[in-house]
């Protein structure tokens, strides 16, 4: 049986700790090398540093500096490798990191695809990974809750999973001292409200116990759960954090089956709606490098990158870029012993508008536009 999809009703946290620029922060000046999402792959992430130019210790000999889109963790065999390497980094004033839906996930203890490592670390796990300590749990914990959910400057801006001003404008209207977490929960708590007075949740959970054993079958002939499509959409697109750490979603015109389960909402392409003038680099989107790669099919449907080159901008103005390369797939590769990687790690270079991969290989993006 599952759980019903809005867990967000039960929460768990260690303590608060403030964002020190806001939510929505002062992206860096000068040159930049934006890495996408790392998912524990510390050997990887190492590679990569290596063929940027980098020093051990996060210095380089041009002054460029780092910047990390989120989701260090989870599926790849040491993240508590990463997410020390990054801390380090960023307290030296080497890097940015931004909090991904994975970090949220880690900030709430809430048990995913992955995370027991940090979740449950006695839990036994489908594939090798590194267990956290609870001292190190309290220290990354720390790092974690202090990173904001967006980074922008005049002529650049970064996010996880996508620019949306609404959402922008709600973070940056947050209290000083206020973190991502606070935030999230604060926009759940209203989501209940509004559910209860509102009839939904009553709906949402009959149609959830009469449906929970068909949700997880994929020979169930479905239909869409009016309710549960309303829970779920509402849980992304009315609270701000989910938006910017998850991307945009609606409800599906029918479930659809990825992930393991019937799904009521699907993902959005939000970057053809996008219509400012500043570029913006993204990650979380599982970009598929090669054919090969796209057999690591997204748990929520349909490659959104369909129809679109691996090295291409996107987007109605072609200024917004995913640089997630899916090496938080490498878990699958390795269980299959394929002779060489397809899922990569990726740093996208401004103001060179470059990609390099962790194996050195380039490819010149051009400009926006």
């Amino acid at each position: 049986m599952i759980r019903p999809p809005c867990s967000a009703l039960h929460w768990h946290r260690i303590g608060v700790s403030a964002v020190p620029d806001g939510l929505i922060g002062k992206l860096a000046p000068g040159p930049l090398d934006i890495i996408g999402d790392v998912h524990g792959e510390i050997e990887a992430l190492e590679s990569l540093l290596r063929v940027l130019g980098y020093a051990p210790d996060g210095s380089h000999p041009r002054q460029r500096r780092l910047v990390f889109v989120g989701d260090l963790v989870d599926r790849g065999p040491d993240s508590p490798a990463v997410l020390r390497r990054v801390q380090g980094l960023v307290a030296a004033g080497r890097a940015q990191c931004l909090l991904g839906n994975h970090e949220l996930n880690l900030l709430r203890d809430v048990e995913k695809h992955g995370n027991s490592w940090w979740v449950s670390p006695d839990k036994p796990m489908e594939h090798p990974a590194a267990r956290i300590g609870a001292a190190d749990k309290h220290a990354l914990h720390g790092f974690l809750a202090t990173l904001p959910l967006a980074l922008e400057r005049e002529d650049l801006r970064v996010v996880h999973a996508c620019w949306d001003s609404a959402a922008v404008a709600a973070a940056r209207a947050v209290a000083p001292g206020q973190d991502a977490l606070s935030f999230y929960l604060a926009a759940v708590d209203q989501l209940r409200e509004r559910w209860q007075q509102g009839g939904i949740w009553e709906r949402y959970i009959a149609e959830w116990r009469q449906h929970a054993r068909h949700l997880t079958d994929p020979d169930w002939q479905p239909v869409l759960l009016d309710a549960m499509a309303t829970v779920d959409a509402d849980s992304q697109m009315a609270n701000p954090v989910s938006v910017l750490t998850s991307g945009a979603e609606r409800r599906a015109p029918a479930p659809f089956w990825a992930g393991n389960r019937w799904r009521m909402v699907e993902r959005v392409r939000w970057w053809n709606e996008y219509a400012d003038s500043a570029p913006v680099i993204v990650g979380h989107y599982w970009r598929r490098y090669s054919e090969a790669g796209k057999a690591m099919m997204d748990k929520h449907g349909p490659d959104l990158f369909d129809g679109v080159a691996p090295h291409h901008w996107m987007g109605a103005r072609q200024n917004v870029y995913c640089v997630d390369f899916s090496v938080g797939g490498r878990y699958v590769e390795r269980a299959a012993g394929v002779p060489a990687f397809h899922c990569r790690l990726a740093a996208f270079r401004v103001p060179e508008w470059t990609v390099m991969h962790d194996d050195g290989e380039t490819w010149d993006i051009g400009p926006p536009g």
